[in-house]
């Protein structure tokens, strides 16, 4: 059965290129498709000759199409995956492999998804109005929101103020981020420890996939990563601290043979690659699962957020205490006063 695809889908930056997109940067071997091959490998999953058709038969999709289940368009694209990699003797990929991608990809959000099974009336052939309405999220990550666009682009692009917040995106609790540390230091694997350290430095996933073992500097026994700019129009270089103890650093980079110009963190099927999004993410997924937290939408770029929230509330916390502290009330609620009438005066 064809999964009904309408223009809104294939409006640029929309569903149906998001979905490619995953899917490209998620792939399981080392070497990369194109956003092209993404898209035709996604039509064939969705029930269609290649993209080209995608595009003709959307301008006449029906309202009343038939709409199959979540899971049976999971199983199509999965086969599609399947296919195209038996087409290119691809050897080493399973199927569960296959089935971790598939549900990486965001099809939940294709219009005959979002739009009918919510009972939503709006003309399909206004792209305007559908997804431009933004939830009200945590005040802690609307306080965040201009440094959160900046770090939700993976290629270090700034985004617009205006650009809604991604709410696919799961904001991890404190609470949340300590016990994937506990889980990681709890089954004592070096490359897990000194990646969940890294990650929750707040790197990019475009910059830690691309760390070689000359970006690491010691200072004090800790370890400094020096990151190059990920924009091509940029020269910038930049440095972050991570609590990683650089003695366990050593002891990595001697036990796997590492040297410069090696990647930090290699692809298990081929060394002379970084390690693959679709490998990171399952690591990511095994500690998530440990830890007894559901993975659904907890992606590489949401730690990087959670982090950056955590950090951004850590200051405005800092930043209250001292400010109190300064003002001389306990409780707070006093010098809430001062900051919500400036124009008042206290009482003697």
């Amino acid at each position: 059965m064809r999964f009904p695809i309408y223009t809104f889908d294939l409006t640029p930056k929309r569903r149906f290129k998001r979905i490619a997109n995953v899917l490209r940067r998620h792939w399981p071997i080392a070497n990369d498709i194109s956003l092209m091959t993404a898209q035709e490998i996604l039509a064939r999953g969705l029930g269609y000759r290649d993209f080209h058709d995608v595009s003709q038969s959307s301008e006449n999709c029906s309202q009343d199409a038939p709409v199959p289940t979540l899971p049976e368009v999971r199983d199509n694209v999965s086969t599609s995956i399947f296919q195209f990699l038996k087409s290119g003797n691809v050897a080493g990929i399973d199927d569960s492999d296959i089935e971790g991608l598939v549900m990486l990809l965001p099809l939940h959000e294709l219009l005959a998804f979002r739009s009918f099974r919510q009972g939503q009336t709006a003309d399909i052939g206004k792209t305007h109005s559908h997804g431009s309405k933004v939830r009200s999220r945590q005040k802690s990550a609307g306080a965040a929101r201009g440094v959160i666009h900046e770090a939700s682009d993976a290629d270090g692009i700034v985004a617009s103020d205006s650009t809604p917040f991604d709410e696919s995106k799961k904001i991890l609790n404190e609470h949340e981020l300590d016990a994937i540390a506990e889980v990681v230091h709890r089954k004592a694997i070096l490359r897990d420890q000194i990646l969940c350290s890294v990650l929750l430095s707040g790197i990019r996933q475009s910059e830690l996939l691309r760390l070689r073992v000359e970006n690491l500097s010691y200072t004090n026994h800790k370890v400094m990563l020096d990151l190059p700019s990920t924009r091509a129009d940029s020269n910038q270089h930049r440095s972050i601290s991570t609590p990683i103890d650089a003695g366990l650093v050593h002891r990595y980079i001697e036990r796997n043979a590492l040297s410069q110009g090696d990647y930090l963190f290699p692809s298990s099927k081929n060394a002379s690659y970084p390690m693959t999004t679709f490998e990171l993410n399952k690591i990511l997924r095994s500690w998530l699962l440990e830890a007894q937290i559901d993975p659904t939408d907890v992606s590489v770029n949401a730690m990087r957020l959670s982090v950056i929230v955590r950090f951004i509330r850590a200051i405005t916390e800092s930043t209250q205490a001292t400010m109190d502290n300064l003002v001389g009330h306990i409780p707070p609620k006093k010098s809430r006063y001062y900051y919500s009438s400036p124009n008042k005066k206290p009482r003697a």
